[in-house]
């Protein structure tokens, strides 16, 4: 499996919220509530990530032992690097969007174009860059 194979299979929405949600160290059963999903799935994702080196795991010893997990520093570092990724994915295309708008707009008073085509194809870009120009919730 190469880097990107392997990153694919690591990442997804519930585990970057996981690794989000474990600057703390917390119990399954915490996080599972926190998510609404099941214990079951929560251990799943947090094996894989712990497989990974992406989250610890401590063991409270009591009358019945407890597991706790927390993000590792390789955790915050995958974290930090993939939030950069795709911040710079956005920046990058929010100009391009950007760019070709002025393109059309020049094109537009230069009377290279018409203002039908103008529009139809403002409306190709808006709909092709709509999601870039959306606020992130």
């Amino acid at each position: 499996m190469n880097p990107t194979e392997k990153i694919s299979f690591i990442i997804s929405p519930i585990r970057i919220k996981l690794l989000k949600s474990l600057s703390e160290e917390k119990h399954p059963e915490e996080l599972a509530r926190e998510f609404g999903i099941t214990r079951q799935a929560i251990d799943k994702h947090l094996t894989l990530l712990h497989h990974y080196g992406l989250v610890d795991k401590r063991i409270k010893e009591g009358a019945r032992p407890m597991v706790f997990y927390r993000i590792t520093s390789e955790g915050e570092e995958l974290l930090r690097n993939f939030e950069n990724l795709a911040e710079e994915h956005f920046i990058s295309v929010r100009k391009r969007y950007k760019d070709e708008l002025l393109t059309l707009d020049r094109m537009l008073v230069e009377g290279e174009l018409n203002e039908g085509e103008y529009k139809r194809r403002k409306n190709a870009l808006n709909k092709r860059f709509g999601w870039v120009m959306e606020e992130w919730r």
